[in-house]
């Protein structure tokens, strides 16, 4: 009988297989009728979800959170759930004897808890519409961390020249000429590693540019080389040689091998090289710091040997708690100031909000605009200049 209704079959003696013909029945009456029913059960909800096609393919994150929510709550249909079920999965739950049960986002910050929340909650909408479920469960939202000004700030304006050339020496070529993609064109790692292809790269000159098919935002992104990346890019090509297969991944690990979409599930492949080449660049500068505060206390200059020595420590830092992404802020921050437009089809941005929100005030950036107004002072009446 389960098995004829497309139901998970299992031993069970016949009042539970009647039960379940009788439960099956009545959800098909509420369908025909319009009445609420139990609403599909969330695992099959979720399958549908996840099969959709769509333009813009889901995130990583978002595909995760819907497959940790069948975990959780499995076969149970949708309006068996009850709302408290659902907070107390979230946020946890104190019980009458003072102990308290924490939940999924329990310790979370809230910005975490928003973006987790907003995929289960684009989850249970589509169960909503397609799937029986009655109501959305209500949550208390944070507006602040749910739409943020601005990202995190990263110190991009400190990343100088030298400090990424000092970076670029201490890399393999093949995470060199990664960084050197990523500092022209502000792409995802994702979009980098896994998604470009051989024939997507284009060093002739006048024409270099690189396209990403398929990006975050479900659209290709071709973006313009500078200098700096199609010289390294052609070293790169000289060591990866094999570009006869033109569909081949166009970056490979220091092995020679393409790395795998893993969907985020134990962090990025190119992760633990890129700390070490880090790990190099941050030693190099600290070494560089040490000879120069030798070479100004043998000079008898023991106040710059110390200033030396502090900003050579201070580099290091930096350099250690660089990522990748930061290259996307940067190019936010100095390609915004000067034409929008063409940050956001470098970046890949649809909507120029979102670049916005990679943009951060830089107040040396508006004292140099502030000095370049007008000076009226010399056309000022004298009461006027003294009361100034």
């Amino acid at each position: 009988m389960r098995k004829s209704l497309g139901l998970a079959t299992t031993a069970t003696v016949q009042s539970e297989a009647e039960a379940a013909l009788d439960s099956y029945v009545e959800d098909l009456k509420a369908k025909v009728s319009g009445k609420i029913g139990r609403g599909d059960p969330v695992a099959i909800a979720a399958a549908r979800y996840l099969s959709t096609p769509r333009k813009r393919p889901l995130g990583a994150s978002s595909v995760a959170i819907v497959k940790e929510t069948v975990r959780k709550f499995g076969s149970r249909r949708g309006n068996e759930i009850s709302a408290e079920e659902w907070k107390q999965w979230i946020d946890g739950t104190t019980r009458a004897d003072g102990a308290v049960i924490p939940g999924r986002m329990t310790g979370r910050s809230a910005s975490t808890r928003e973006r987790f929340l907003s995929s289960l909650l684009a989850f249970l909408s589509y169960a909503k519409r397609h799937h029986g479920l009655a109501t959305l469960p209500s949550f208390e939202r944070d507006q602040t961390a749910r739409n943020p000004n601005r990202r995190a700030r990263r110190r991009v304006q400190d990343l100088r020249p030298e400090l990424i050339q000092r970076l670029f020496d201490a890399c393999h070529i093949s995470i060199r000429a990664q960084l050197a993609v990523q500092r022209a064109t502000g792409a995802r790692v994702s979009s980098v590693i896994y998604a470009a292809r051989v024939c997507d790269l284009i060093l002739a000159q006048g024409r270099e540019q690189i396209t990403f098919p398929l990006t975050k935002n479900g659209e290709d992104v071709t973006a313009a080389l500078d200098p700096t990346a199609v010289a390294v890019l052609k070293d790169y090509l000289k060591w990866r040689g094999s570009l006869h297969d033109r569909e081949a991944p166009l970056f490979l690990t220091f092995r020679r091998q393409p790395y795998t979409d893993n969907g985020r599930a134990y962090g990025g492949q190119n992760k633990t090289a890129f700390r070490a080449a880090k790990r190099r660049a941050a030693q190099a500068i600290l070494e560089a710091g040490e000879t120069a505060y030798g070479n100004l206390m043998r000079a008898g200059r023991p106040k710059e040997a110390e200033e030396a020595r502090h900003r050579a420590q201070g580099d290091a830092e930096l350099i250690q708690r660089l990522t990748q992404h930061w290259f996307r802020h940067m190019l936010a921050q100095r390609w915004l100031r000067r034409d929008p437009r063409a940050a956001m089809e470098q970046g890949g941005w649809l909507d120029i909000r979102s670049v916005m929100g990679y943009s951060h005030d830089a107040p040396e950036y508006r004292r140099q605009l502030v000095a370049e107004l007008d000076d009226l002072t010399a056309n000022l009446p004298a009461g006027k200049k003294r009361s100034s």
